[in-house]
């Protein structure tokens, strides 16, 4: 996302470093995430998920010194994000979640998303692997908030003690699940998460600690 940002900003005259762009990006869920936790920001509203997107680049736009968000960024910035060709899979995604499938665990998808990550996963030829996919925008929160972890938990029929959660941030993923009450695993593909967290550096890791 920090490369994405970093380079759309850019066209539009406003440099920023993607290290920057990142903290700008983590500040912003993390407003989000306080205002949707205080009963003041949904993801609904008269403009749906595209005021939402469009309040959400302004925020990190202004992050990194631009100014009133441009209409043509905030297009451009959706049409590359909904684009499967701007995505790719880790070489060890299938296999991993074909062997959880087949040692009888439920699969979810659980992301801070628009109503477009179905279709997403449908080109990515993902969709057939998972048994349910729960998304912010139609839950109404994101990550960390707790109600899209009882959402999912609702929607697997399991209690928050049977379920294992993976991601790749630190507070949305990790934090937002092990409150929830869900044990959790933080994905580190670089080796570079801070002391106190339980990670794994790639899916692979997942098949000798959960099946037989």
């Amino acid at each position: 996302m920090e490369i994405a940002y970093g380079e759309a900003f850019a066209r539009w005259g406003v440099e920023a470093s993607p290290e920057d762009v990142g903290r700008a990006v983590r500040a912003t869920w993390g407003e989000v995430a306080s205002r949707q936790a205080a009963g003041a920001e949904r993801w609904g509203g008269p403009e749906g998920e595209t005021g939402f997107w469009r309040a959400f680049v302004q925020r990190v736009y202004s992050g990194v010194g631009g100014g009133p968000l441009p209409e043509g960024l905030l297009d451009e910035l959706v049409e590359h994000f909904r684009d499967q060709g701007h995505w790719r899979v880790y070489p060890e995604v299938e296999a991993v979640l074909a062997a959880l499938r087949d040692a009888g665990y439920r699969l979810l998808v659980v992301s801070n998303w628009d109503s477009t990550l179905p279709g997403l996963l449908d080109r990515l030829d993902l969709t057939r692997r998972f048994d349910a996919v729960v998304v912010s925008a139609i839950v109404g929160v994101s990550k960390p908030a707790r109600e899209i972890f009882d959402a999912a938990l609702k929607t697997a029929g399991v209690a928050a003690a049977e379920a294992l959660h993976v991601g790749d941030s630190p507070s949305e993923d990790y934090d937002g699940a092990r409150r929830a009450g869900l044990e959790a695993l933080l994905l580190d593909r670089s080796g570079i998460a801070p002391d106190g967290f339980d990670t794994i550096r790639s899916l692979e890791a997942l098949v000798p600690l959960l099946v037989p």
